[in-house]
């Protein structure tokens, strides 16, 4: 290679010129740049983390807001069952319809006040009464189709006398003794909907 050749001297010359400008730019713009250049690339990573996590969110919001309007909707079925309030008048009405359809005898009906419970009140009653073992189980039955929830626990049965019990119609052989409960709702306690 002849140094003194003016072609070899231009390429070298040449060469020398591409290789400064490239350490300029590459010191005066893109080092600078470079570091602008990571901060943006860090920033957009950052961007697009929060993006994913927000649709995630959105995606569990839709599912939790789903599983809300099927639990308030559950709720209210239940709470049609529980009375918003002691409806003592209801009770004694339905329980002296279901006693006259089934043409038993109510003998008598003790109250025995409210218990509270978590979110709601627990009301009994111990009754008694009389008819026959088919007029009971349809007083049951009528206790069991009443519009709200009522439970019948503690039942005895027991046979009256031979000379107690009414030969003609045979319908009152029996006194059946229960408890009766019923709920209701604490009004301090009633779920609110809430709108999203």
């Amino acid at each position: 290679m002849d140094l003194r050749d003016p072609k070899t001297q231009k390429f070298l010359l040449g060469a020398l010129v591409v290789f400064l400008v490239l350490y300029f730019w590459y010191a005066r713009i893109y080092s600078k740049n470079a570091t602008l250049i990571e901060q943006k690339q860090v920033l957009y990573e950052n961007l697009l983390t929060d993006l994913k996590s927000v649709e995630m969110k959105a995606k569990s919001f839709e599912n939790l807001k789903k599983e809300y309007e099927k639990l308030i909707e559950r709720y209210h079925k239940v709470e049609r069952l529980l009375p918003e309030e002691k409806q003592i008048h209801l009770f004694l009405m339905q329980m002296h319809s279901a006693a006259s359809a089934n043409q038993t005898g109510i003998i008598q009906v003790v109250p025995q006040g409210p218990v509270p419970m978590s979110f709601y009140n627990v009301n009994s009653y111990d009754i008694e009464i009389t008819g026959s073992y088919h007029r009971l189980g349809g007083f049951l039955s009528s206790v069991g189709n009443f519009p709200f929830l009522t439970n019948v626990s503690g039942m005895t049965i027991t046979a009256l006398p031979q000379e107690e019990q009414i030969h003609e119609q045979k319908d009152k052989t029996i006194t059946a003794s229960m408890k009766l409960t019923t709920y209701y709702v604490k009004e301090e306690e009633k779920l609110k909907k809430v709108e999203f």
